[in-house]
């Protein structure tokens, strides 16, 4: 038997309870089964969102759905992602946490509902396919050794390179991510509040941001990550692994060689502390997969945005969930 609990703030209580959630599926699993946007939020303790919980009779907290409404009256639309325990996945909580977020969103109202699956090999596989979710995006996660990196090539004429200095290269940042990003669900029109909510997490690191500038005009960057899994029964799910985080180029620096120049310092920097390199990439952007191809990045799954239309209920209340 399995309770169901919808909370419209989460105490700290609970977020302890989702992050343990998170941090035990992840350590058996191998991999996060929510992505790194909502696991920002949850680390940090926003409150700007919405959860549904699954209890087992016990008490123990074995599924969790993350709901946050991106704002917009006339198209309304709701980020989803879920996560239930391994031992679990067999006694239908995921079906039934689903059919729950789709029940509560008819009853806030209706809206287009966006659920991320990860670690997939065939969308057509897949539970939210089953359901009857529509494929809407697809990202590609890849991978490379640490083998053989190129030397970068030399820089355009008047162009400098350099690690990111936080506070005085904020603006700087931003200018050049909202310009590349335009209309990104998820870089898209950050606020210096989002640079602030990464800059807080563990695995930042400064010298690991390369930024591209003209005299003072910014031109691009190249943002590395590294991280890694605790161990599970004495051995490390992977780790430490370096990740191409963001790599951006503002649309005045186009056709400059730029991006091939920051992926490849951006790499060599991350190849001395791992041996292998991943990142991921939209596969609808055939320019970006066609540099990382290049560059000896291979496809090994992906990561799959599913789609819903919910319809309103007959009985709607929209201060349930909805943001005014």
């Amino acid at each position: 038997m399995t309770d169901f609990e919808i909370h419209r703030h989460l105490d700290a209580h609970a977020l302890a309870d989702i992050r343990a959630l998170v941090d035990t599926t992840t350590r058996i699993e191998g991999h996060a089964p929510i992505g790194e946007h909502k696991m920002a939020h949850l680390s940090v303790g926003a409150a700007d969102w919405d959860g549904i919980l699954a209890y087992a009779h016990s008490g123990e907290l074995i599924g969790y759905v993350h709901l946050r409404w991106n704002p917009g009256p006339d198209d309304p639309r709701l980020a989803v992602e879920m996560v239930v325990h391994p031992a679990h996945q067999d006694e239908g909580v995921q079906a039934a946490l689903l059919e729950s977020t789709r029940r509560l969103v008819a009853r806030a109202g209706g809206g287009r509902m966006f659920l991320w699956v990860h670690r997939v090999e065939t969308p057509q596989d897949t539970l939210a396919h089953e359901m009857g979710f529509a494929i809407q995006r697809e990202l590609a996660y890849m991978v490379r050794g640490t083998d053989g990196i190129p030397e970068p090539e030399p820089l355009p004429e008047g162009v400098t390179l350099r690690t990111y200095r936080p506070g005085e290269d904020d603006e700087a940042f931003l200018e050049v991510n909202n310009a590349a990003f335009v209309g990104h669900p998820e870089n898209g029109a950050w606020t210096a509040e989002d640079l602030a909510e990464r800059r807080r997490l563990d695995w930042f690191d400064p010298d690991g941001l390369f930024m591209a500038f003209r005299g003072d005009e910014p031109l691009g960057f190249h943002w590395t990550k590294w991280h890694e899994h605790e161990p599970n029964g004495g051995k490390p799910a992977h780790g430490p692994e370096g990740e191409v985080y963001v790599l951006a180029v503002h649309p005045r620096a186009q056709g400059m060689g730029l991006g091939r120049i920051l992926l490849r310092q951006g790499m060599r920097h991350l190849a001395t502390r791992s041996d292998h390199l991943v990142l991921y990439v939209d596969c609808a952007s055939a320019g970006p997969v066609a540099l990382y191809t290049s560059e000896g990045f291979e496809t090994r799954y992906r990561e799959v945005c599913f789609s819903d239309d919910i319809p309103p209920a007959k009985a709607t209340s929209r201060a349930l969930l909805r943001p005014a």
